[in-house]
């Protein structure tokens, strides 16, 4: 067991970086799996949807080939 006295307490702890981290990883999962052709699979309305690449892309504001859109 840890001991209480080493853990950090939750004034330490800076929620909107580990979030902030957390998107950052997330998005270059999906950008991975999207610039390798892949699918991914992801939970919304209730159920299991696939997100294509291209959606991927777009979410992220880029064209359908994964390259920043013009303007």
């Amino acid at each position: 067991m840890t001991d209480p006295a080493i853990m950090p307490t939750a004034s330490l702890i800076d929620h909107a970086l580990i979030d902030r981290c957390h998107y950052l990883a997330t998005r270059d999962a999906l950008l991975e799996h999207a610039r390798m052709g892949r699918s991914v699979h992801e939970w919304g309305n209730g159920q299991i949807v696939t997100v294509t690449p291209t959606e991927i892309f777009a979410r992220y504001g880029l064209d359908e080939n994964g390259r920043p859109k013009p303007g």
